[in-house]
């Protein structure tokens, strides 16, 4: 499959974006979000954080994912950045996640962050878990039980972290 094109996400994006993630959180297996999410829930998700870089990423005009960029803590914080990923369940294993976390790599840099941290990473999440390892992320971290999987219980949760500059 072609790399996906990421770019900026854009007004018209966001009820497809929407309707991705809503998969993503209706399979209960990676983000914390309680059903049902609504769209919204999304706009609450999307919007909220500021100052926030949002992009889609799209395969032949159709949007295949999405991520969010932000500053993971404010003040002297700001200079690590945090992400949310997703890729809509019909378009996974062709690369897309893989070509936003470079994207997101490249554009953290660009900005002037020094590294990215992931806060929530569902252990039991192999694939985004394996990704991001892939990517240069370390484990840093485990918070037990912070996760309520449906099948598994009480699941662990990984703080990722890579830096960017040095």
């Amino acid at each position: 499959m072609d790399n996906p094109l990421i770019r900026e996400a854009t007004e018209e994006d966001l009820p497809f974006l929407y309707s991705l993630f809503k998969m993503v959180i209706e399979e209960q297996s990676s983000y914390p979000f309680t059903l049902p999410f609504s769209y919204q829930d999304f706009l609450h998700f999307w919007n909220t954080p500021t100052p926030s870089w949002k992009f889609s990423a799209c395969q032949k005009d159709v949007i295949t994912g999405g991520y969010i960029l932000k500053p993971n803590f404010i003040g002297l914080g700001d200079h690590i950045a945090n992400a949310a990923f997703f890729v809509g369940p019909p378009f996974r294993r062709q690369g897309i996640g893989e070509s936003m976390g470079w994207h997101a790599i490249k554009k953290a840099k660009e900005l002037g962050f020094r590294a990215l941290q992931f806060n929530y990473v569902v252990s039991t999440n192999y694939p985004a878990v394996n990704l991001w390892l892939k990517l240069g992320f370390k484990i840093v971290g485990t918070i037990p039980n912070a996760f309520r999987h449906p099948k598994r219980g009480l699941t662990d949760v990984y703080v990722m972290f890579r830096e960017i500059c040095s």
